[in-house]
């Protein structure tokens, strides 16, 4: 019997070594990458203290598991029962006390979708939500999933403003579903880098930008955002940033309860930062692994993140779901948006750089931080993602999730500033990497039982209480109180989730070495005098292995610069509200250092967007062609303005807008115009507005397509097979649009009349 658990004992002890090594690593990597005597000597004491723990609990073990007698005869019985007294009050200690911070947090905050804000809220009242959307390669069903759970949220339209960006500057077939369904027509000649669009009371800004990964398109998003908002901020501090992935689904009280603990709160200071939300996996067919990661996200984020933030603030803000106060984070946009790639010398600056983006940009929110708990977790802020669904794909995110997170865990525990102002925190974290990877021996002790090789009374049974018991009463709650009850199967994650673990870890550091100790793959995306790194590293994204990377060229760029081991001093106190000067205005310059005059084109003289923009256009033009440049966007009304004065224009002179030049001084025959609309859809007429400008504007176009168009629109022709209802810019619509041939096609005038305008807030001020 002894046999049977001789494999699982030997997994056991090889990832209580794999883990010592692999920390110990790292330090050592932050202590030869230290610019200061104190990150060295910080590094040293936690390299000391870690390997002492981690050898104490070596003992514990071979006293503890249900080990040969053989191996077991060297210890005497007295030294045994020491060793399993403090197995069992070290264990204890550290699973009881973050036990007490998640239930303390839990009676202190609400949890669950519950409506927080008492009064409701309108156009005065509620803060303007922009939602940051970047989008590569998504299914249009899926993103207009997305977009609507945003705008169908429980919150006042006219004050959520979406921006969704297209993380590559081509025009497709699925760009041209998904603004098809928003209500911009799919008939121009050419399109602006970014439209502005109304759907469903909102407003949304549809943006191409060239291709350059997902930090890349956010940075282009905040450029634009901060061009749209330059004047309104000067005079209000009420605008909020929400990051989102494209394929997440909001609950309907989500922006309502992050704005009630942002700023709504009565007797709130109204100076809190950051905060994420609850996320949780969706999924068409459950199986076992998407059932287990829905537990994982339950406890990771209830528990773990509960913990942190009742300590000072939480170690991780994730891109899917983070809201941030749009004044503080101006100042904080050069550093944040700051491409590291050319300075990365080797995996660990990579891995702390890129794949664990998220946790090196908390770290440096909490050093711009003027004090603690301004970085909170929101429970009852929830949005839903979809799990993944293959083990082979669940392996490699894990992978990316492992080196990250260790890389920038040594680089929080080694920075004086965070244990100064975060020391609790700290001190939990340093406790909890000590007793890491040590759930498997659970697993032994259960075999030894069933096994009949220990008795009970031999083994640990108050630990294995303590360590389910209290968990499992919590998961229990979360359950019950969220209606999730798959997290009731937390006893089957405690004895499987091990195993998950143990394969993740030694997986992600063996296929890691492999990059540095053995060399990258030939394949391996490099940097050269073609080839920058950052374009290295979308390289390896889009082949879809983010490791798959010679990084030893990527500081051939620059030599004078390597990667930051911590943030800069010089964001110390920098992450913080707009302060408000006599007058009525607030010091919201751009101190971020992103240089606006140089990084954005210049557009003299054309007017600031306001939230919600009237309809005659406000905005400054750009060029289909032109995606690095940023430009305000252009109104959808006044593009179909043009496009139909274009048109009677052409018919006034007698030619098609489509004639040619035959190179000779004359006009050749004029092209039929192609006019490409989904089937069975009449083009779309002006709207109201722009009817009562032109009484005499055509209006009824043939809805028949060419049957060979001509290029340039012949990527319009793919988008032919979309079957829907063609919904008008602030008319209700829904996903079913996008499939199956319409029972009752609708007509763009046969829609409902437009409400009435809105005050904007230049007039609400």
């Amino acid at each position: 019997m002894a046999t049977s658990r001789r494999p699982v004992m030997l997994a056991a002890f090889f990832e209580w070594f794999l883990w010592l090594a692999a920390f110990l690593y790292c330090l050592i990597k932050v202590f030869q990458k230290a610019d200061h005597w104190s990150i060295k000597v910080l590094a040293v004491i936690m390299m000391v203290l870690f390997s002492a723990f981690r050898a104490i609990f070596l003992p514990v073990m071979i006293a503890t598991l249900p080990l040969p007698a053989k191996l077991t005869q060297y210890f005497s019985q007295r030294l045994i029962v020491i060793f399993q007294s403090f197995a069992f009050w070290a264990f204890a200690a550290l699973l009881i006390i973050p036990w007490l911070f998640c239930v303390y947090r839990v009676v202190t905050n609400s949890l669950g979708r519950t409506r927080r804000v008492k009064k409701a809220l309108d156009d005065r009242t509620a803060p303007k939500v922009v939602v940051v959307m970047p989008a590569y390669k998504e299914d249009p069903a899926v993103l207009i999933k997305a977009i609507n759970s945003v705008v169908d949220s429980d919150y006042p339209t006219y004050c959520i403003h979406v921006f969704l960006s297209y993380d590559g500057g081509s025009v497709d077939e699925q760009y041209l579903r998904v603004i098809h369904h928003l209500g911009i027509p799919i008939s121009l000649e050419s399109y602006p880098q970014s439209i502005d669009v109304t759907y469903k009371g909102a407003r949304i800004t549809v943006s191409r930008f060239k291709h350059g990964g997902k930090r890349h398109c956010q940075k282009l998003t905040f450029r634009l955002i901060d061009k749209v908002y330059a004047e309104y901020v000067k005079r209000h501090d009420n605008i909020f940033l929400l990051f989102i992935d494209s394929d997440c689904i909001l609950d309907r009280l989500c922006l309502q309860n992050f704005m009630y603990d942002m700023e709504l709160k009565p007797g709130s200071k109204r100076n809190m930062l950051a905060m994420t939300g609850v996320i949780t996996s969706t999924t068409e067919k459950n199986s076992f692994l998407t059932v287990l990661q829905d537990m994982e996200y339950l406890h990771g984020q209830l528990f773990e993140r509960s913990v942190e933030s009742s300590c000072g603030s939480v170690t991780c803000l994730p891109g899917a779901l983070t809201v941030l106060r749009f004044s503080a984070f101006r100042k904080m946009a050069k550093y944040y948006f700051a491409d590291k790639a050319e300075q990365c010398e080797d995996l660990f600056d990579y891995g702390k750089c890129h794949l664990g983006e998220d946790r090196w940009l908390t770290h440096l929110f909490m050093i711009g931080a003027k004090e603690r708990y301004l970085i909170q977790m929101c429970t009852t802020a929830f949005c839903k993602t979809e799990a993944v669904q293959t083990f082979r794909s669940l392996l490699k995110q894990r992978r990316r999730w492992f080196l990250g997170f260790i890389t920038n865990e040594v680089c929080l525990l080694t920075d004086v500033r965070l244990w100064r102002r975060y020391p609790l925190l700290c001190l939990v974290r340093f406790m909890q990497n000590t007793i890491r990877t040590t759930a498997l021996l659970f697993f032994i002790m259960v075999i030894a039982v069933i096994t009949t090789s220990s008795k009970v009374e031999n083994l640990p049974v108050g630990f294995i209480g303590v360590s389910l018991g209290l968990n499992y009463l919590l998961m229990l709650y979360f359950g019950a109180k969220l209606k999730r009850y798959k997290a009731w199967l937390y006893p089957i994650m405690f004895i499987i989730n091990p195993f998950f673990n143990w394969l993740y870890m030694v997986y992600g550091i063996f296929t890691a070495g492999q990059r540095t100790w053995g060399g990258p793959r030939a394949d391996a995306a490099a940097a050269d005098e073609h080839t920058t790194p950052e374009e290295a590293v979308r390289q390896a994204r889009d082949q879809g292995d983010e490791l798959n990377v010679n990084v030893d060229t990527f500081r051939t760029k620059i030599d004078e610069k390597t990667v930051p081991i911590h943030p800069s001093s010089n964001v110390d106190g920098r992450f913080a509200a707009a302060e408000q000067h006599s007058g009525g205005y607030y010091a919201n310059n751009n101190e971020s250092g992103l240089a606006l005059s140089k990084v954005m084109t210049p557009l003299p003289g054309v007017p600031p967007i306001r939230l919600h923009p009237r309809y005659s256009s406000d905005s400054g033009m750009t060029s289909d062609s032109s995606t690095t440049s940023i430009a305000l966007p252009q109104n959808v009304e006044s593009l179909m303005e043009q496009a139909q004065n274009k048109s009677k224009a052409a018919s006034e002179h007698g030619t098609d807008v489509h004639s040619h030049h035959d190179g000779k001084g004359q006009n050749a025959p004029a092209i039929p115009a192609p006019r490409h609309y989904p089937k069975g859809l009449q083009a779309p007429p002006p709207t109201p507005i722009q009817q009562s400008r032109s009484s005499t504007m055509e209006t009824n176009i043939p809805s028949t397509p060419i049957s060979k168009p001509v290029s340039p629109n012949r990527l319009r022709s793919e988008v032919l097979n979309i079957s829907g209802t063609r919904h008008s810019s602030w008319e209700h619509s829904s996903v079913e649009s996008l499939s199956d041939v319409p029972r009752r096609p609708r007509r763009l005038w046969q829609q409902e009349p437009r409400p009435s305008r809105r005050r904007y807030p230049e007039e609400m001020a």
